[in-house]
């Protein structure tokens, strides 16, 4: 039996303890299933576990596109550790380079643009999107917003790019 996660029930849950104490009990793949739906709820087309190849394979957990704003997102749902920001900027190092050759992807590939709806002028953001609050807030050009924020985050997005 596959288990399917409602936000309907996660924020009726939320509103008993703080949601992070809550998604620890959700494995990764509910986790990623969670940010998707928040970005659905904002109108963005979601592809899951895009996977693209140039000399290698590569794989971005979420990449949601509303008009001409194309998110490329990594889930992380570390809880704390002595490492955490070490890891964070390595992750957001792998991270740039996956949403560089993606917009790299998506300039020359009309047909993947007209698939994923995107307009002609297009930006591609990095999104890291963690289960605690982190110290960082951005790191170089990856946008670092726990998930509890993400949706103020979405809803206010003008003010960040």
């Amino acid at each position: 039996m596959i288990f399917v996660v409602e936000l309907e029930k996660i924020e009726n849950l939320a509103k008993r303890a703080p949601i992070e104490e809550i998604l620890e009990n959700f494995d990764w793949k509910d986790f990623e299933e969670i940010v998707a739906e928040i970005f659905r709820r904002h109108d963005f087309i979601v592809r899951k576990n895009f996977r693209f190849k140039t000399k290698r394979r590569y794989e971005v957990d979420i990449v949601a596109v509303r008009q001409n704003l194309v998110f490329c997102v990594d889930c992380k749902r570390w809880s704390g550790g002595r490492y955490k920001k070490s890891g964070i900027k390595k992750s957001v190092e792998m991270q740039e380079k996956r949403t560089e050759i993606i917009k790299n992807i998506l300039d020359k590939n009309p047909i993947l643009r007209k698939a994923l709806k995107i307009k002609d002028k297009f930006e591609v953001k990095s999104l890291l999107v963690t289960l605690m609050e982190e110290d960082l807030a951005k790191e170089k050009n990856t946008f670092i917003v726990p998930v509890f924020k993400l949706n103020s985050f979405l809803l206010e997005i003008e003010n960040y790019i």
